[in-house]
C-alpha cells in the first residue's frame, strides 16, 4: 500500500501498518485499539488535540486550509476562540527563539514506510532535516507527569516521545538524532528543545521488538 497525506491516517493504512500512535494504543488497551481498527470506535476530537494540529499545521504552512476545514475553532463573530487565539501566541513565542526556530529548518510532514523485524510501520516527520529528525509537541507545561504504577517521570518518557524517536530513527534508516521541540500552553508560553539520547532511545527499541509479536497477534 502507497501512503499519502490523504490516506496516512486512514482504516486501511492502519489495518496494514503499525505505527507509534499504535502501538502505545495497544499498550493501553488492546480492545480499544482492536475496535479502533475495525472502524467501530473513532476517538473524539478534544481541544488539545486541535490545540496541537493548528501550531502543526503553521509550521507546515497549511494553516489556513486546516482554519477553512474546522469551523468550531470560531466563535460566532468569526473570531478565534480564546484557546486557539493562544495557541497563535504559542507561535509567536517560539519564533522569537532563534535556536528553536533553527531546529524547524528542513522538509516538512515527510512520509516514510518500512519494517522492523518484518513487521510494517508507517511514520510522518514533522521535520527531517539532512542533520536531525524533529517532532513538534504542545503540552500543558515541562513539569514531571504522574502515572499509575510507575510514579512521576519526564513529559518524554509519560507521552512515549523516546518510542517515537526510535521508530523515526529505525524506519527513517540513517541514525539521525532525534529532537522534540516542544510549546507548552501556559499564559506565558514556554519552549524547550530536547535531544533525546541514544542510549534512550535503542532501550525504548529493544522493548518494542520483544512486544511487537504480541501485539501482531492481536492485530492478525
Amino acid at each position: 500500500m502507497i501512503l499519502t497525506p490523504q490516506n496516512y491516517y486512514s482504516t486501511e493504512a492502519n489495518q496494514h501498518y503499525f505505527s507509534v500512535s499504535q502501538i502505545k494504543s495497544f499498550a493501553e488497551c488492546p480492545a480499544r485499539t482492536m475496535a479502533e481498527l475495525r472502524g467501530e470506535y473513532v476517538r473524539p476530537v478534544t481541544s488539545a488535540l486541535l490545540i496541537g494540529s493548528y501550531v502543526d499545521a503553521y509550521f507546515e504552512g497549511t494553516l489556513d486550509r486546516f482554519k477553512s476545514e474546522r469551523p468550531e475553532l470560531f466563535k460566532r463573530d468569526g473570531t478565534l476562540k480564546a484557546e486557539y487565539a493562544h495557541a497563535d501566541r504559542m507561535i509567536a513565542r517560539a519564533e522569537a527563539d532563534k535556536v528553536f526556530m533553527e531546529h524547524m529548518q528542513g522538509e516538512k510532514q515527510v512520509i516514510r514506510t518500512g519494517t522492523i523485524d518484518g513487521f510494517p510501520f508507517k511514520i510522518k516527520m514533522d521535520v527531517l532535516h539532512p542533520e536531525r529528525i524533529v517532532d513538534l509537541k504542545t503540552c500543558k507545561d515541562f513539569l514531571p507527569v504522574y502515572k499509575p504504577g510507575a510514579g512521576r517521570m519526564s513529559f518524554i518518557e509519560a507521552y512515549g516521545y523516546t518510542l517515537q524517536g526510535a521508530v523515526y530513527q529505525t524506519i527513517e534508516g540513517h541514525s539521525k538524532p532525534f529532537y522534540i521541540n516542544a510549546i507548552t500552553k501556559e499564559t506565558m508560553p514556554d519552549i524547550a528543545v530536547i535531544r533525546i539520547g541514544q542510549e534512550y532511545l535503542d532501550a525504548e527499541m529493544t522493548v518494542l521488538r520483544h512486544n511487537l509479536p504480541y501485539y501482531d497477534a492481536i492485530k492478525q
